[in-house]
């Protein structure tokens, strides 16, 4: 059976509420590209389209290009073990396997968390200048590659358009080449990037160690870019700055002989990669293994300060006639007070995230969260504590300075003096540095071109109820117990679309247990950002 091309599952998309079996789904919006389209990326395996709910929320719809005869399995397979073992770097997704009808035939759809942010190709190249974001980047992403290996998951496919920069924090989309312990008798359905994976990588090696090649390619790459930016006008393409030729005949690599010069550390870890890259896929080392994070403390804490960078998307305003490209702003660089917001990337063969341009207001609702939530309070706090323990690094001269000025104006003892005035300071400089970057974002923010609520595409003809296409019998899908211990008030909510139900809905049940919040009552779950079940209507 021929499955749809992307014109087909475009015109389906057209009208959600006869193509899509979920019904909360049947009430969202396609966001449309500037030629009035439903805007779509294409990857190896699927479609992807953006949804708007009305509440503004977007989730990702993967429609997929081809059969794989297990995928619902593998699904499940990995669902199951994030249950247990949960990486919120990872999208949360709810799998349908009769999600969409497509020419009178029903397809399975993956409806993933819509990550607002640019891919790690389009982040690196708006801060390829500053060392310090490279470096805290390099830095997270061992902690991140670390939680994954601890957790014994491998993504399979780690490269810069499955790796999102959200709000500062790495995040990975993509999960069809997923591993997890269950499926230890499986083969790999696909062999990844090949600018980032073994040359030698088949389907028969598939298991925990599936990531170790990669994560040290994306490693040295971030390291070697921090303090020779210029290799990434020479060496980038496809790619970060490796390609597979690299990989092929290491020896004879211009790329690794370069960066084995940088210093001790870069040597070393070029060295690693050359000997991996002659030995199988599965003797690469660990990339916790050769390195240690630098730091433990949350990313917002450690975070260099934001930039502003502008880039291009296909995706037209909400609302807006489609007239030509938009120009939206990227907080592309993290700050730790939630300056590193939404930004968007470019519509490439990837399942990378896109965002339209905010209004020229700036109510709260439209800050970045880690803004509205932390504050300037926090960011005043994060950056002077920054402050003062970089200040420590120069205590040898500020202390006999300070001490010296307060004796001259007749204190007996300065020491006291001294430390007042160094944490008054501290505290001062965090207040105007954070004072000073909201008021930069803001003014970018009101910069932007209005935005309005998006409509449904316009029809000619009545759309038949949902009812009469989707009968609740028909529904194959899985179904997931409800805990026992729910109360009589309790609803049940879906990470994954913010959304609440009765406890019996049918749409409840088919809520996995890795995306499933309980609520005591409807008003917790509205107070939390919810929404009601427009089936069930609790």
């Amino acid at each position: 059976m021929a499955w749809p091309a992307a014109t087909e599952y475009m015109e389906a998309i057209q009208n959600p509420r006869t193509c899509f079996s979920d019904p909360e789904l049947q009430d969202d919006v396609p966001s449309l590209d500037r030629l009035g389209m439903p805007f779509v990326s294409s990857g190896q395996f699927a479609y992807v389209f953006k949804l708007r709910q009305d509440t503004g929320k977007a989730s990702a719809v993967r429609c997929f290009r081809g059969f794989i005869g297990d995928r619902e399995r593998r699904y499940a397979a990995i669902d199951a073990h994030l249950a247990s073992a949960p990486i919120p770097a990872l999208a949360s997704f709810e799998y349908y396997p009769d999600g969409i009808l497509v020419r009178n035939q029903k397809y399975p759809i993956l409806v993933m968390e819509w990550i607002e942010g640019p891919t790690l190709d389009v982040y690196v190249a708006a801060v390829l200048h500053r060392r310090e974001v490279l470096l805290y980047l390099a830095d997270q992403w061992v902690r991140l590659v670390k939680a994954l290996r601890d957790a014994q998951i491998a993504h399979g496919d780690l490269q810069h358009g499955n790796i999102i920069v959200q709000n500062g924090v790495l995040r990975l989309v993509d999960f069809d080449g997923m591993f997890v312990p269950s499926m230890s008798r499986m083969r790999s359905i696909e062999t990844g990037h090949r600018h980032y994976q073994h040359p030698r990588r088949d389907e028969f090696f598939f298991n925990r160690d599936l990531d170790s090649f990669s994560s040290l390619v994306i490693y040295l790459s971030l390291l070697a870019l921090a303090d020779r930016p210029g290799l990434w006008t020479r060496f980038h393409d496809e790619n970060l700055v490796f390609t597979r030729a690299d990989f092929l005949n290491p020896s004879r690599s211009e790329l690794l002989s370069e960066i084995s010069r940088i210093g001790p550390q870069h040597k070393q870890l070029a060295d690693a990669l050359a000997r991996a890259c002659q030995a199988p896929p599965t003797a690469a080392p660990a990339l916790p293994d050769l390195v240690a994070a630098k730091s433990k403390l949350p990313a917002w804490m450690v975070a260099p300060a934001g930039a502003v960078v502008v880039t291009k998307t296909r995706e037209a305003p909400a609302g807006q006639s489609p007239s030509g490209p938009t120009v939206s702003p990227s907080y592309t660089a993290p700050g730790a007070g939630g300056l590193g917001h939404a930004s968007t990337s470019p519509t490439t063969a990837t399942s990378g995230a896109t965002q339209t341009s905010a209004g020229p207001q700036v109510p709260s609702s439209t800050l970045p969260t880690n803004l509205r939530t932390a504050g300037i309070l926090t960011r005043s706090i994060s950056v002077a504590i920054g402050f003062a323990l970089t200040g420590l690094l120069f205590i040898w001269a500020w202390v006999p300075l300070l001490n010296g000025i307060y004796r001259d104006l007749g204190f007996q003892d300065g020491t006291g003096a001294t430390i007042w005035t160094y944490a008054i300071g501290c505290a001062l400089f965090g207040f105007f540095r954070a004072r000073n970057e909201r008021r930069k974002l803001r003014a970018a923010m009101r910069s932007l071109p209005p935005q309005r609520v998006a409509q449904s595409p316009p029809v000619s003809h009545q759309l038949p109820t949902p009812s009469k296409t989707w009968p609740s019998q028909s529904h194959s899908g899985p179904h997931f117990p409800v805990p026992r211990s729910v109360g009589t008030r309790a609803v049940i909510a879906s990470k994954t679309r913010l959304i609440y139900h009765r406890p019996g809905c049918e749409w409840a049940r088919r809520i996995s247990a890795g995306n499933r919040v309980v609520f005591t009552s409807p008003n917790d779950a509205q107070a939390a950002g919810y929404r009601r079940c427009r089936l069930c209507a609790p």
